[in-house]
């Protein structure tokens, strides 16, 4: 097998450009580093197969040789076009060749060599007498076998074993059907599949033919006085809960509840929460958590999607809030009337419960899940926290997260007890130490950003936890320096590492640490919990390889409420265990040593559009529900220091264009999925596989711009020049940017409009920029040295046809502008809303100089100039530090007379006096250059470099002044909350991914004296900044909260 081999010889250069390594996966042995080698004889029969092929294509084995190496490197890998090199004289040659989807012909075929000066860890030796190389895997055909090599720092013997062995399968299924697609599953051994689908799954224990309720009933009767349930200073016993629960289950019953029918529960965790939770499962219905905090279009909302028609109400909720036609039962009422009724006998897939988690599309889904996953859970917590009975468990989640019921449920199935903490102790972090001390808690369940709160508390102020001994986290990354302060600080108390979703009954893995220097993983499957690395193709993945996360098993719910889209998507069935359903979750791991399980990511996460995560599938299938839209795809065009876009290319019939398609998709979907930009073509470009070639296209969008018209380029000078400012602060080509473009629709941002007026250095002011956005005109704006518009604080964002049905007045975040509610004020003009932003004196960089102001005499200034636009019902929108002035205006309207229609708070969370003074601290303790580069780290507000010190000091001293003059507002009005209540409704709008207003939630109570109607919406997702990143989203918020204001309109 030494000789040359004409296929391998003629591989040609794809060019200079240079590749990084292809990195092998390690494997490592524990010890010092050591060779390891592996020899594999390949039959005689094989090696007279693959020579008979390759004379028939007058070829030589070798290039079987490579083909074999490049497929299996892809298989371990995960890359569907790696990089190894290759020795056929002396000297390393990189190669490469795409290998998903590829027949053995193709893959052999299609082998090119890179850039001389690209890194390889994997070689394959194909040279005469054998060549010393130092890489993490070697791989040598010689003598009638096959060596693979290592060093036990990277690869351990099993695994070179299996290295070798992948390689003599590839030449097997080479040799069997040269024109077979290469699939990765069948390199693998039978050993190693029935090793991942049996050792590597969760331990086997029979559940039983009795579900949660009925086991809960026989804990009852064993332990009647011993206490089962507590909350602030009242507790309940086994009897007492086991009577109220079954008064709650009598009377569902009695009114006709079927077996697996969804029973809404809607209130405060208390007691009565917990007998309403235990009542619906004793009576064999289906828990159904709803937030009683939440709007009542929410609210009703999630009923209507749920089909509910029976609700458990706690104290203030009735028909008018969760809509007409439901029976609505006062728990209160239903407790202490000795109504008594039989557990109902539910078989194991008899539906439990349905949590509603926010969809990728910002739609709720509601997920169904079964009795069996439930109690396996429930026992999987039980067994490796180890809870005994009389240990108390922390229950801290709201109701609406999915762990809320273990930390009520499992105690009960043990003879232990669930401890109500309430929201408002967890906002106080000494608070609550001192409640997980006198409550006798012994376990608990935190998520990691909670946690991280909790540990620096006890750095700061070291103590014990009481009898604390086991604490679990979930639901986000765990980072490894969280353990070891975790363990500096509480050396004695094991900490749990759980993982899991919604989908799959809650946690399915376990890492239960003890020592601070331990990994931090995701552990191993719980009990009867199958999971597995898999592709695309579902197939399993050699040990180590990076891959898709999927779980099979008793824990995978039903799927989702009402969308057999979705749940076709996610849940599958299982091809290596039938019968049994599997769910993909979109997260990224690999298998370690020792069968730990690694996390990696998610799947789609280097996909964000203005800070929102985006399918592109969904954007593609919206285009091709267009009617005249042939075929479509869509790529994202992205550039170095400038935010993603996405650009569309369709082809159709008759006369479409590009903006008549984007207008299209504007009315059907969230402004973040709306492309920049849509070309037409005449038709889509082609890869050799016959697929939509999209790296193609990411070209052409790299060098196209325009779908409106065709390009005309800057004309004047003016033009010219500002042309090219606009290129640098939006990282555009200048090539790109025409006399017609809109700033915008370019790309424009809040930080792009402040590094455009940084760089024209006062030639015209934030206001000219808004009111003048097409090149051209703002040429046109400076050429004529037109004076600056006489200083006022509101302008408008946008113009309705004709009288607006309601007017909105936008106060930005700290140091902002207005910039930000752009797309909001786009998004609410089709609904006859008008969008009028405040600029704060003070703020516009471009402006003549303007003197800060307190937040009373700001609001007194705005109360002014809304003089002007009496008429349309009024609508406030606060962001961030921008709720305090927000909150000082709808004083004041109610004051004249004239009171708002609603109030919104945007990415804002209430805060006590102690946490308002330690902000004020820091921002007044940085310096302008500092707090300029805080800004920077914490949103890209904008660029440091080249920044004049002058300006540094207008953006510094306006982000301060914001965040102190918010904070003094605060505190006055936690001092005297009459002084600043409103009775106008106040909404507060949160997103779950804004680590600034983690569990906002929790700390409403901090406002409760400032408004009589506070409530809290939660975005799926969206950042700090979400009326741009989200703004159909929030315009659906804002039009949710008034819906008799809106008209809807084409769309413009």
């Amino acid at each position: 097998m030494s000789s040359p081999d004409p296929t391998v010889a003629r591989v040609v250069s794809t060019g200079p450009s240079r590749r990084a390594a292809t990195v092998v996966p390690r494997w490592p042995a524990p010890g010092a580093a050591t060779p390891v080698r592996c020899r594999l004889e390949i039959p005689a029969a094989l090696l007279d197969r693959l020579h008979a092929t390759a004379n028939a294509r007058h070829g030589a084995v070798d290039s079987f040789l490579l083909a074999a190496h490049l497929a299996v490197l892809s298989a371990v890998t995960g890359e569907p076009a790696p990089v190894a090199g290759l020795i056929t004289e002396s000297a390393v040659r990189p190669v490469r060749a795409e290998v998903g989807g590829r027949s053995w012909r193709e893959l052999a075929a299609g082998v090119v060599e890179v850039h001389a000066g690209s890194e390889v860890e994997s070689v394959l030796d194909l040279s005469p007498g054998g060549v010393v190389h130092e890489g993490v895997l070697g791989v040598r055909f010689a003598d009638g076998g096959l060596s693979v090599t290592s060093r036990s720092d990277s690869l351990d013997a099993e695994a070179v074993t299996r290295m070798a062995g992948y390689h003599l399968s590839a030449l097997r299924l080479l040799a069997d059907d040269l024109d077979a697609v290469h699939r990765v599953e069948d390199l693998l051994s039978e050993q190693e599949i029935r090793h991942q689908l049996r050792d590597l799954a969760g331990p086997r224990a029979p559940l039983g033919e009795r579900m949660f309720a009925e086991l809960f009933t026989e804990q009852a009767r064993r332990r009647p006085d011993d206490i089962a349930v507590s909350h602030r200073d009242r507790s309940w016993t086994y009897r007492e809960l086991d009577e109220r629960s079954t008064e709650v289950a009598a009377d569902l019953l009695d009114r006709g509840l079927a077996t697996g029918q969804i029973v809404a529960v809607v209130t405060a965790r208390d007691l009565g929460w917990a007998a309403a939770v235990l009542g619906v499962l004793r009576a064999g219905g289906a828990y159904l958590p709803v937030d009683p905090g939440a709007a009542a279009s929410r609210i009703a909302g999630v009923l209507d999607q749920a089909d509910c028609s029976m609700v458990l109400a706690g104290a203030g909720i009735d028909g008018a809030t969760v809509g007409a036609g439901r029976c609505v039962l006062t728990i209160d009422e239903l407790l202490g009337t000795g109504a008594s009724a039989t557990t109902v006998a539910v078989g194991a897939d008899a539906l439990a419960y349905v949590y509603f988690t926010s969809g990728s599309t910002g739609t709720p889904k509601g997920v169904m899940c079964e009795h069996a996953g439930l109690l396996n859970h429930l026992l999987a917590k039980i067994a490796d926290m180890q809870l005994t009975p009389g240990e108390v468990v922390a229950q801290t989640a709201s109701q609406c997260f999915d762990i809320s019921l273990w930390q009520l449920l499992a105690p009960l199935l043990c003879g232990g007890s669930s401890r109500i903490v309430d929201s408002e102790v967890l906002l106080d972090v000494d608070a609550f130490r001192d409640e997980l001390a006198t409550s006798g808690v012994r376990v608990a369940q935190l998520v990691p950003s909670y946690f991280e709160v909790l540990v620096a508390r006890l750095e700061s102020r070291p103590g014990g936890l009481g009898p604390l001994r086991a604490m679990s986290v979930t639901g986000e990354v765990l980072r490894p320096d969280l353990v070891r302060r975790w363990f500096a600080c509480c050396p004695g108390i094991t900490l749990v590492n759980a993982y899991g979703a919604t989908e799959l009954s809650d946690d399915t893995t376990h890492a239960v640490l003890r020592h601070p220097d331990e990994p931090v993983t995701l552990g191993r499957a719980v009990r009867n919990v199958d999971v597995s690395l898999i592709g695309d193709d579902l197939s399993l993945l050699p040990l180590g390889a990076p891959g898709e996360i999927a779980f099979s098993g008793v824990c995978v719910g039903r799927g989702y409420l009402g969308d057999e889209e979705q749940t076709a998507r996610a849940f599958r069935p299982d091809p290596h265990r039938p019968g049994q359903r599997l769910y993909r979750t979109g997260d990224l791991g690999r298998w370690l040593p020792g069968g730990r399980l690694e996390f990696l990511g998610r799947r789609d996460e280097q996909i964000r559009i203005r800070g929102a995560r985006v399918e592109i599938g969904e954007v593609e299938h919206g285009l091709a529900d267009i009617d005249g839209v042939d075929s479509a795809a869509v790529v994202v065009d992205s550039g170095e220091g400038r935010e993603a876009i996405l650009v569309a290319f369709f082809t159709g019939s008759g006369k479409l264009d590009g903006g008549e398609v984007r207008a299209r998709l504007a009315a059907q979907l969230p402004g973040q999925l709306v492309p920049t930009y849509v070309h037409r073509l005449d038709r889509l470009p082609l890869n050799a596989n016959g697929k939509t070639d999209k790296a193609v296209l990411a070209s052409l969008a790299a060098t196209l711009g325009h779908a409106d018209g065709p390009y005309a380029a800057p004309a004047t000078p003016t033009e010219r020049a500002l042309a090219t400012a606009w290129a640098e602060v939006l990282h555009v080509p200048l090539e790109r940017i025409g006399h017609a473009d809109d700033f915008f629709r370019l790309g424009g941002t809040s930080l792009s409009v402040v590094r455009l007026l940084v760089k024209l250095d006062g030639l015209v002011s934030l206001r000219q920029v808004l009111a003048h956005p097409v090149l051209s005109e703002l040429a046109a704006v400076i050429d004529e040295r037109r004076p600056l518009p006489a200083r006022r604080l509101l302008h408008s964002l946008s113009e309705v046809d004709s009288d607006p049905v309601a007017t909105l007045v936008c106060f930005p975040h700290a140091g902002g502008n207005s910039v930000n509610f752009q797309q909001l004020a786009r998004e609410l003009r089709a609904h006859g809303v008008q969008v009028l932003g405040v600029e704060p004196p003070g703020h516009d960089l471009g402006a003549e100089p303007a003197e800060l102001t307190t937040v009373d005499a700001f609001a007194e200034a705005v109360c002014a100039e809304l003089r002007d636009h009496r008429g349309a019902p009024l609508l406030v929108w606060g962001h961030s530090t921008g709720a305090a002035p927000a909150l000082a205006l709808a004083r004041l309207l109610e004051d004249e007379g004239a009171p708002a229609h609603h109030v919104f708070l945007g990415a804002i969370r209430p805060a006590t006096e102690d946490q308002l003074r330690a902000e004020d601290i820091r921002v007044t303790v940085l310096g302008d250059r500092e707090l300029v580069t805080a800004m920077l780290e914490d949103s890209g507000y904008i660029e440091v470099d080249g920044l004049k010190p002058e300006r540094a000091r207008v953006v510094g001293a306006a982000y301060r002044h914001d965040v102190r003059s918010a904070g003094e507002f605060f505190r006055g009005a936690l001092r005297s909350p009459l002084a600043h209540r409103v009775d106008t409704p106040v909404e507060l709008v949160v997103a779950a991914d804004d680590p600034h207003t983690s569990e906002a939630g929790r700390h409403l109570s901090a406002w409760a004296g400032l408004t009589r109607r506070l409530s809290l919406r939660e975005l799926a997702e969206g950042g700090h900044y979400f009326p741009s990143s989200r703004a159909t989203e929030v315009a659906g918020v804002v039009l949710g909260a008034c819906p008799h204001l809106s008209r809807t309109r084409s769309p413009v």
